[in-house]
């Protein structure tokens, strides 16, 4: 699978519900050779804040589970 960015209009968060989500988050190409590639995995309860119009990212469902996530943009 490809890392992609989203084309979205602000920078978004996504509570993960049920289930478990693994993000794999490439830095933006102006810092690409200076700053790491991130793996997190987000558990039921938890929520993540990233600005998904600046890092490259590719999610995977962990496990054979059920991933239930809602998102929304903020400003």
């Amino acid at each position: 699978m490809q890392a992609m960015i989203d084309h979205v209009g602000h920078p978004s968060w996504q509570a993960q519900v049920k289930g478990a989500k693994k993000w794999i988050l490439e830095p933006p190409p102006e810092c690409y050779t200076t700053c790491q590639v991130l793996e997190v995995i987000v558990n039921s309860g938890e929520i993540i804040v990233l600005d998904t119009n600046q890092w490259y990212h590719q999610t995977f469902i962990v496990g054979q589970q059920i991933s239930i996530t809602i998102g929304s943009e903020y400003d």
